[in-house]
């Protein structure tokens, strides 16, 4: 099954793009497989496979398909985006209000929320089409549409926006007439604070591609 790529922090990725930012969850990667013939029938955490029954995430599958598979298959089925396409891949954040850099605790009231789809052959589905296209099922809030500079930089790090973590940034090239899409990250001084207060020094630098200057 499809794992979900590495998000690389926002000094890889050059300005000036139009960009959609989403509110980065601070939880566990949960992906699912749907094929038109079985449905939603393969669950995993971002490196194992799990099911219902798994001591730790078996919860996230009953919450997932609680709350998602019949409105996904549905769009997958009926949308004439996605009717064509045999197989999916979709990723959701598994969190509670406890939650903090994908740890949980046992007494939480957790929720899981759809941030991705990908399509078999035909990659990920673009930012515009996702809110489009699963919106109405329940997906991260879309909290910054426009250019991608150095101010959103800063006022995503400063606390501007209402988000904890930070912002997961998606965007658009065009390669030979296909739409590719790219993703990057931006953190908020509060988290990256927790996070070295927390985990120390060594794994703050690992959040941001080891580069000292953004501290």
């Amino acid at each position: 099954m499809k794992q979900y790529p590495h998000i690389e922090y926002w000094n890889k990725i050059k300005f000036g793009s139009t960009v959609w930012g989403f509110d980065k969850l601070d939880g566990s990667n949960i992906r699912c497989e749907w094929s038109k013939k079985r449905g939603f029938y393969k669950f995993g955490t971002k490196k194992q496979i799990i099911d219902e029954n798994h001591p730790e995430f078996g919860n996230s599958v009953k919450i997932f398909m609680n709350k998602y598979n019949e409105g996904l298959s549905r769009v997958f089925v009926d949308n004439k985006n996605y009717r064509n396409i045999q197989n999916f891949v979709v990723f959701s954040e598994y969190f509670g209000e406890k939650s903090f850099a994908g740890y949980h605790e046992t007494d939480d009231n957790m929720d899981i929320v759809l941030f991705d789809v990908n399509m078999y052959k035909k990659g990920w589905v673009t930012p515009k089409d996702f809110i489009d296209d699963f919106n109405h099922l329940g997906i991260p809030r879309l909290v910054y549409h426009g250019n991608y500079n150095k101010s959103l930089i800063k006022d995503v790090k400063d606390g501007l926006f209402d988000v904890k973590e930070g912002l997961i940034i998606k965007g658009v090239r065009k390669t030979k007439g296909n739409d590719i899409v790219w993703m990057t990250k931006i953190k908020t001084q509060w988290w990256l604070d927790k996070i070295k207060n927390k985990f120390g020094d060594k794994y703050l630098l690992k959040e941001v591609n080891y580069d000292k200057e953004l501290l």
